[in-house]
């Protein structure tokens, strides 16, 4: 039986064929039985997985092509009007055959061809980023007339530019279409659910408030974790998982894009505690007491990961208060979401000193001090002896809560 990869492979010279002529059945097979001459590929099943997703033997392949001919005459007489192959795949595996419960029929031909005043995003079916963050100030504006509730979730889904490029585009669209439907199978009609950018999605969750929100992200959580689970590619189960950020209106933030921006620092920073899990805002910020290192004696050097073994010497970045999960510091560099540092805290009086990675999870400019920037990023703490390090940092250095 052919594999999702091995169709993929062949998938603009399958498409080419359904350019050439898609309403031409004689040149359609004539190209196909080529194809399969030259290459040895199973021509048929390879077409019926890319087009619906489920796979045959070739042989079986065949005998299903040949019924959607049968099929596609039969509609044509019925409707008075040629009938599209495409079309007839359609209709004879959702309404005669019945194997396919949630088709996904593609025009290959047109699948990466979108109109640009289009709120939909081609791929997935759902909002896309601009109608997403249209949507969300016109909520905004309603939850501040009315005093309600709101709450964004930030989606991300946990390497999976490993998995796209294990197994190809073609399966990654699959699996995003995937995530898109069971999103959609967990929230409410007036909730929002949109693509946001590559494997980033968000949702707008209208009058609710926040331990609702946390209630809706687990859910889907963990329904991508068990569909995930179950769901296999050559016999081996993906085992995808995906990590939630959340914020809320009007406590996180009051501004549409600084909302999102919110969700998107929870998110990263409950990747940074190892992914598949849901991560609030608001409660990150108070984890844990923050200490005032702008008037102790320590020393506290930032460092860009990809810059850590030269001898960097800028010295832009100004510390404003640690804790045993991050570092809140000032910078001329404006960092983006997601960098790994590398911060290095020294004792001043005995030159002790603890080496930390850490990522990114805020960015905001400073009000009136123009390319000056408030940053905000999280340990990437692999060992339980790390944390007592940090924690015997603070100790040391006699650092007092600011």
């Amino acid at each position: 039986m052919i594999t999702l990869a091995e169709a993929s492979r062949h998938r603009e010279e399958l498409a080419e064929i359904l350019r050439e002529d898609a309403h031409n059945e004689e040149r359609i097979l004539k190209r196909l039985d080529q194809i399969r001459t030259q290459s040895g590929l199973q021509v048929y099943a390879a077409l019926l997985l890319i087009l619906t997703g489920l796979a045959f033997e070739e042989s079986e392949a065949r005998l299903h092509w040949e019924e959607v001919l049968k099929h596609r005459q039969k509609l044509g007489q019925l409707l008075q009007r040629s009938v599209g192959l495409r079309v007839a795949v359609l209709d004879y595996f959702v309404n005669v055959n019945r194997q396919l419960t949630s088709p996904r029929i593609i025009d290959l031909s047109l699948a990466d061809r979108q109109d640009p005043a289009s709120p939909i995003d081609a791929r997935t079916g759902l909002w896309n980023a601009r109608q997403f963050l249209s949507a969300l100030q016109k909520e905004i504006r309603r939850a501040k007339r009315y005093k309600l509730e709101l709450t964004v979730l930030y989606l991300d889904i946990d390497d999976f530019r490993e998995i796209n490029d294990r197994h190809g585009d073609l399966v990654g669209d699959i699996l995003l279409r995937e995530v898109a439907i069971l999103i959609k199978n967990k929230i409410r009609d007036i909730d929002m659910a949109a693509r946001l950018a590559g494997e980033e999605f968000g949702l707008i969750l209208p009058e609710t408030e926040r331990m609702g929100a946390f209630l809706v992200a687990e859910r889907i959580r963990k329904e991508m974790e068990r569909h995930f689970l179950r769901r296999d590619i050559d016999g081996r189960p993906i085992a995808m998982t995906v990590t939630i950020g959340m914020a809320k209106y009007p406590a996180d933030a009051a501004m549409p894009d600084r909302l999102v921006r919110r969700a998107e620092e929870a998110m990263h920073q409950a990747k940074a505690r190892g992914g598949n899990s849901v991560g609030v805002f608001y409660r990150e910020r108070r984890n844990y007491i923050r200490f005032d290192v702008s008037r102790q004696q320590v020393q506290i050097r930032v460092t860009p990961a990809d810059r850590a073994s030269a001898d960097f010497r800028e010295e832009s970045e100004a510390p404003l208060n640690i804790s045993r999960s991050g570092l809140l510091f000032e910078s001329d560099r404006p960092f983006a979401i997601g960098d790994e540092l590398v911060i290095v805290c020294q004792d001043g009086r005995d030159q002790a000193r603890v080496t930390l990675r850490a990522r990114v999870v805020r960015m905001e400019e400073i009000e009136g001090q123009p390319k000056r920037y408030e940053v905000g990023a999280v340990f990437l703490l692999e060992w339980d002896h790390q944390e007592a390090q940090v924690t015997e940092f603070l100790r040391r250095g006699g650092l007092s809560a600011g």
